[in-house]
């Protein structure tokens, strides 16, 4: 007889449902903290028996491409067909050690742009991501991103857009009304040679600023996490109308490595455009 999802099982059991050694298991308790177990009245360690399809869940993000944390995240959020969730919120939760920037629009531009650059002058076929704010604003850069798009292994944008259009270039993803990445403003590049992920939000103007747009967000050249950026944008375009992007997501991502060199090449880029 099965147990119920409430009912409490061993580490033993718990490995011979999963598939998942006890040693695994174990080790992923002492990373992100799951699957935790709970202690019976005479101190034994258990299970819930609901942890055995949390688990498989946990496999089936995890073979997508996601890192352990940004997996056990991903099962821990209960998300509807169709919604969304934030980038920035969701690279956050499963990286707590990167330390948010606050900027104005004009680094942020200057971010961008710098991406966009050494993504064209140094990655082979990337896999590119972009959040536009509005549609207008993707138009404004709409030069830049054909241009990206051409030679890129797939090119996907999230906007305010009336509808999905897969067969654009870029591809458009239109965005819920309630998404919270209509309010993110995000590049993303995947590639062996150049890999990186800017991301960030615009917090609500008040009279105290003067009407200058300023944002809190997040950069990072850390393979694991261009991973998890990569694998959440294309899950959320798959839920919206591009359903092979996350296999394609997954093979592009394998086999991501830090270069030291464009680091300095991309802040050198940087300083030229925001001391323009």
């Amino acid at each position: 007889m099965s147990a119920g999802p409430d009912e409490l099982i061993g580490i033993g059991e718990l490995e011979a449902r999963t598939g998942v050694a006890s040693t695994t298991l174990r080790a992923w308790e002492r990373r992100v903290g799951f699957p935790a177990p709970v202690r019976t009245a005479g101190g034994q360690r258990r299970y819930l028996a609901s942890d055995v399809e949390r688990v498989g869940r946990v496999l089936a993000e995890r073979q997508r491409g996601l890192s352990l944390s940004a997996a056990v995240a991903a099962v821990n959020r209960v998300v509807g067909a169709g919604d969304t969730q934030s980038l920035y919120a969701a690279l956050r939760a499963a990286h707590p050690h990167l330390e948010p920037i606050r900027v104005g629009e004009r680094v942020m531009k200057a971010l961008s742009w710098s991406i966009e650059d050494e993504c064209l002058a140094y990655a082979s076929r990337p896999l590119l991501f972009g959040c536009f704010q509005h549609q207008r604003h993707l138009e404004r850069a709409g030069r830049r991103w054909r241009e990206l798009a051409r030679s890129a292994t797939s090119a996907v944008t999230f906007s305010d857009f009336a509808a999905s259009d897969p067969d654009a270039s870029p591809a458009r993803v239109a965005l819920p009304e309630d998404s919270p990445m209509r309010n993110e403003w995000a590049v993303v590049c995947v590639d062996p040679r150049f890999s990186v992920v800017l991301v960030a939000w615009e917090p609500p103007r008040d009279g105290t600023t003067g009407g200058a747009r300023r944002f809190e967000g997040l950069v990072s050249l850390e393979p694991e996490v261009v991973r998890d950026a990569a694998a959440h944008c294309a899950t959320t375009a798959a839920g919206l109308g591009l359903p092979d992007l996350p296999a394609t997501t997954a093979a592009h991502t394998a086999a991501l490595a830090e270069d030291p060199g464009r680091s300095i090449s991309l802040l050198r880029r940087f300083a030229t455009y925001a001391d323009a």
